[in-house]
């Protein structure tokens, strides 16, 4: 296999976050999970952003399986890793133990970690330039690819005008979000407990909602602007939990999406070429909303 070239890592300018979150409870260590008989798929660089663990949405066993089956040269970590919103204790789960596990065991396996801080997680931006345990704390950073293009990486709270200006509204908004997906995880409990087929309507609402709030916010526009006037050739983010890759702003636009509904990553190739991957073949609640934009003649955000 080709060996790609070590990329390079710089730090930008350093923002301080006061808040400090609470503490994940302490959790006995879980067995390793089971040896698999199929080599992970390796690529050169592996995006992953909005983890959100410690929430009630967050799709650790998903995560996890995602980890087992592909490895890379780099892991970026690109903010909402650890919620630290609401107090951890009534959510933290096992599993989300166990991702922070295979995170953290990431660079003792020669994986080079680097993790960029998002607004739920940001009092880790209290770190930036520092290493825990093999990984690197950046508040952005600039990812230089095998063909040689350079990307700006970035969480994306930075272009979201809600969160800029309207923080509490933001978190009015979010809190509202986490009560419906709390009321979704229950209803599909029952329904599966009852042996009924699994509703989705929530989570269409949730997703539809969100697409249609940030077509017209033109977070994307923000974004590649904030590229285009660094002279990179392209951003990849996250933060906005809508999955996509194109260039039709007039540079490269990547969105790694989420882990609490897309499940989805950006992967760079040992050629240099990024690619959207879905850990789900068919998100539930991606036909409706597919065939509901054709209707009305718009595209959908994700791609």
């Amino acid at each position: 296999m080709i060996q790609a070239t070590r990329e390079e890592t710089l730090p930008l300018d350093v923002t301080l976050a006061p808040v400090l979150p609470a503490r994940p409870p302490l959790i006995p260590d879980e067995p390793p999970l089971a040896t698999l008989t199929k080599k992970p798929i390796q690529h050169r660089s592996i995006f992953l952003s909005d983890m959100h663990l410690g929430t009630r949405s967050a799709h650790a066993d998903l995560i996890l399986d995602f980890l087992a089956t592909h490895e890379a040269q780099t892991v970026y970590l690109v903010g909402d890793i650890v919620d630290t919103w609401q107090p951890l204790s009534g959510n933290w789960k096992p599993a989300h133990h166990q991702v922070l596990r295979r995170l953290l065991d990431l660079p003792r396996t020669g994986t080079r970690v680097v993790y960029v801080p998002g607004n739920h997680d940001d009092f880790f931006r209290n770190y930036a330039g520092a290493h825990f345990g093999g990984i690197e704390v950046e508040l952005e950073v600039v990812h230089v690819a095998a063909d040689g293009r350079r990307y700006l990486v970035i969480h994306g709270d930075i272009c979201d005008i809600y969160s800029q200006r309207s923080p509490l509204l933001e978190r009015a908004g979010r809190l509202i979000e986490r009560i419906a997906v709390g009321v979704d995880v229950a209803q599909r409990h029952v329904l599966r407990r009852a042996r009924q087929p699994e509703w989705f309507g929530i989570e269409r609402a949730i997703s539809r909602t969100s697409a249609v709030v940030r077509k017209y916010d033109h977070f994307e526009e923000r974004l590649a602007d904030l590229a285009k006037s660094g002279g990179y050739d392209g951003i990849i983010c996250g933060h906005f939990h809508q999955p996509a890759l194109h260039d039709r702003l007039g540079t490269t636009y990547a969105n790694c999406g989420d882990w609490s509904g897309n499940n989805t990553a950006i992967v760079e190739n040992f050629d240099g070429r990024l690619e959207l991957i879905w850990s789900n073949e068919e998100p539930a609640f991606e036909p409706p909303l597919s065939r509901d934009y054709e209707k009305e003649s718009e595209l959908p955000l994700a791609v």
